[in-house]
């Protein structure tokens, strides 16, 4: 290649990372009836809550914790970051997030960070919202991992995210 169409190619790639960088800063976040509608679209059914291990989960409530869903997520998960971000809007909602690492190394890796964390929901949301990686060293007692992955292949996750209401 000519350095003229290295030069050329470098510009080119540069003018579209910085399209998509404006476009992405720019876009207004959504209201919280928009969050809502979107959250609730991606609702997979409903669920019973005493059939699951809660306390394998992390949990979150705002508000009056009127809505309860159940979702199933992976810390490298790009689509769970994009859930995180409209759940972040919802008030009166409680939120069970059962940790499935299942993408990378590094999703177990940081799912036990994050598990092990003096906050977990606070670790949580500071790596999904923020990408501040967990300050927990990973050191606890993990095994709640290894039983939402079988809690997960159990109910039939395939994929993250994964979202129940409750019943």
């Amino acid at each position: 290649m000519k350095k003229k169409d290295i030069l050329v190619t470098a510009i080119l790639i540069l003018c579209i990372a910085a399209s998509l960088f404006l476009r992405h800063r720019d876009k207004e976040p959504p209201t919280p009836e928009e969050a809502l509608q979107d959250v609730l679209a991606r609702v997979n059914g409903l669920i019973e809550l005493d059939g699951l291990p809660l306390e394998d989960a992390i949990k979150q409530v705002r508000g009056n914790g009127k809505l309860v869903l159940v979702s199933f997520e992976d810390p490298n998960c790009v689509h769970c970051i994009e859930l995180d971000k409209k759940l972040n809007r919802l008030d009166d909602i409680t939120l069970y997030t059962f940790l499935i690492p299942i993408l990378t190394e590094d999703s177990a890796a940081k799912s036990r960070r994050i598990w092990c964390a003096p906050d977990p929901a606070s670790a949580w949301n500071d790596w999904m919202l923020k990408r501040q990686m967990p300050s927990g060293a990973g050191d606890c007692d993990t095994s709640a991992l290894d039983r939402n992955l079988e809690l997960g292949e159990k109910i039939g996750i395939l994929g993250v995210p994964y979202v129940f209401r409750a019943k």
